[in-house]
């Protein structure tokens, strides 16, 4: 996993006339937003997780294999408090065999998917008060008190107790566990050595 840094979002959006009542012209509408605010998310260890060498016979043959959480510590800062969201993006997208809640860890073999992981928010601290992990799955529009990233979902941090509203933080600091389940064996060809290849791209965005 690697950080992503701010970065101002710029959408394209084409119109045209029903084909049947066909103009000779069309628009292209340019739109973005210029902030002065600024967020910086760093993850120790480089954002790097290693399990080193797994003996094959040392997995599950009918169901998963849970290997041992590690942790992380992610911090975010920023130049002034906002109420900034965090979006997990797969880099391995449709290799996951839990792909609603777990990210993919890549394919072998041409279509054997090797697993998953999850990634936990544990303990956030902002700007030295406990707060609480919020996550949308309509992009914002409800919240709910869930403290794990999902794929195609955004993070934010609340109040305890409080409503499940994402409120302004200018410095971050938390827990970031992560699991890592391999696939069944016998759904694996495992005759030659498969890496575990699971890469999520962090990015902020901001309201």
């Amino acid at each position: 996993m690697k950080k992503f840094p701010h970065a101002l979002t710029m959408a394209f959006i084409v119109l045209t006339s029903p084909l049947a009542f066909a103009a000779s012209s069309t628009d292209l509408s340019v739109t973005g937003t210029i902030t002065p605010r600024a967020c910086t998310p760093l993850l120790s260890d480089g954002g790097n997780v290693h399990h080193g060498k797994i003996s094959s016979k040392d997995l599950n043959q009918d169901k998963e294999t849970r290997l041992p959480f590690q942790t992380l510590q992610l911090i975010v800062n920023c130049d002034s408090p906002v109420a900034f969201r965090l979006r997990p993006i797969d880099n391995q997208p449709g290799s996951s065999t839990e792909p609603y809640i777990g990210f993919g860890l890549g394919k072998i073999n041409g279509d054997e998917k090797l697993g998953y992981f999850e990634a936990r928010l544990m303990n956030p601290m902002a700007d030295g008060v406990l707060a609480r992990p919020l996550l949308s799955r309509n992009n914002g529009d409800t919240w709910l008190q869930v403290p794990h990233m999902e794929p195609d979902t955004i993070s934010a941090f609340g109040v305890p107790g409080g409503p499940a509203t994402p409120i302004a933080i200018k410095d971050l600091t938390m827990d970031f566990r992560v699991s890592t389940y391999i696939a069944r064996a016998d759904s694996l060809d495992l005759t030659n050595d498969a890496a575990l290849n699971g890469l999520v791209t962090l990015e902020v965005l901001y309201p």
